[in-house]
């Protein structure tokens, strides 16, 4: 028995998208209760949680038909979530990713999350057409996926009956309940020494390290030009040196730190209470990662370039007293956590394109044709590249064709 790569493929409207986020997160952070895990598909990519599940970020152009991509995901999940609203019930892309599935899967991995506001039965595309009994969530209304609703959920993706998973996943959640109230017996005969290490630590406690950094900023950064108070936007706090003290990143999206290409995303390490170092500055882009580095600190990952609507990702590495760009990642369409990424070092020397060069989605000449913007394709008479990295392992380069969308051209491409 094959196994498959995707616990669920999630089917949906753009009209849709947040509700079809969320519940794409809430499926992948289930977790199957122990006693349960012996029962689930063994087709699936793995018994702990209900991961990975598909989730289509890409817009859609007129094709007339899915692409490969799509198909071959749909082929390769085991279940479908169907997000179903009357922009879903009248999306031709929808439609035919249900019936894929349909003919591919058969019915009874199928379930419909009603989104739509009002009371009637939720619309369906014409491919559910002759389905009598599919098994269907409620969320109308704005309504948010509940717990037994999830578990509804889960269970048919997983292929357990849905009594057999709610009784063992109560249970789970009682235990992990009974362990919490244990911690806290345990926390309670250590108060006295917890309470001098408590006045010790408040000073260097997450809220007030904020706090205190909130402070700083809008008296350290203020410019003439700017009377009112900025309006500032904590996207996130890390150890990124492991130094124990909390570093932040902030957006800045008062209109004069902000552009065409987003608001200003800038990084500060804490060097002692109260005072700032910036180590890496970005307009616009995505939210940021991070991850270990063999050095001990941290690396950065952000997103502010993409290979047609795939993202790349800048990995930036702690070098001295500030952040640097290190290399790029690549991951074709898999998702990040997964992913065995293309490895792109950042050149010195950029080159120059030849004109007329195809540029391809991946680095291979079989690739597809990149595309720039709302599906255009790339006229080399039309825009001026730059070459901003090479391929490890293969005579392969990254070229920047405009504005943060890229492409993978040959070596023999590229002149000095």
């Amino acid at each position: 028995m094959r196994a498959r790569r995707y616990w669920a493929f999630i089917s949906y409207s753009r009209a849709d998208a947040d509700r079809a986020a969320a519940v794409h997160r809430r499926l992948e952070r289930f977790v199957v209760p122990r006693r349960a895990r012996g029962l689930v598909d063994p087709r699936g990519p793995g018994a702990r949680r209900v991961r990975p599940v598909f989730r289509d970020v890409d817009e859609m152009v007129a094709a007339g038909r899915l692409t490969r991509r799509l198909t071959d995901a749909i082929e390769d999940s085991v279940a479908m979530v169907l997000v179903a609203s009357p922009a879903s019930a009248a999306s031709r892309y929808v439609d035919l990713e249900v019936r894929h599935f349909l003919a591919t899967h058969g019915e009874d991995r199928l379930v419909i999350l009603a989104v739509h506001d009002g009371t009637d039965h939720p619309p369906l595309p014409p491919g559910m057409a002759g389905i009598e009994e599919p098994v269907w969530v409620d969320l109308r209304g704005g309504a948010r996926l509940g717990q037994r609703d999830l578990v509804r959920v889960a269970a048919t993706v997983v292929g357990v009956a849905f009594d057999e998973l709610w009784r063992r996943h109560v249970r789970r959640m009682r235990k992990l309940v009974a362990l919490w109230c244990a911690a806290a017996v345990v926390a309670a005969t250590v108060v006295g020494y917890s309470a001098w290490q408590a006045r010790t630590a408040a000073a260097r406690s997450p809220e007030q390290q904020r706090a205190q950094f909130l402070e700083w900023y809008q008296r350290d950064r203020s410019v003439p030009e700017v009377t009112r108070p900025f309006e500032l936007d904590v996207v996130r706090v890390d150890d990124l040196d492991n130094d124990g003290l909390m570093d932040f990143f902030v957006v800045n999206r008062t209109p004069e730190f902000c552009g065409s290409g987003g608001c200003l995303l800038e990084v500060f390490l804490t060097t002692a209470p109260g005072r700032y170092a910036p180590v890496l500055q970005q307009l616009g882009g995505s939210d940021p990662r991070v991850r270990p580095a063999a050095n001990g600190a941290k690396e950065i990952i952000t997103v502010d370039n993409f290979v047609s609507r795939e993202p790349l990702y800048s990995v930036h590495a702690l070098r001295g007293q500030a952040f640097a760009l290190d290399h790029y990642e690549f991951c074709d369409g898999v998702i990040f956590e997964m992913c065995q990424p293309t490895v792109i070092s950042p050149v010195s020397a950029p080159g120059r394109v030849a004109g007329g060069t195809a540029f391809r989605e991946r680095p291979d000449p079989s690739g597809r044709e990149v595309t720039v913007g709302a599906g255009q394709t790339v006229d080399g008479g039309s825009w001026d590249p730059t070459v901003i990295g090479a391929v490890e392992g293969v005579e392969w380069y990254l070229a920047e064709i405009w504005k943060g969308y890229c492409g993978f051209v040959p070596k023999n491409a590229v002149g000095r």
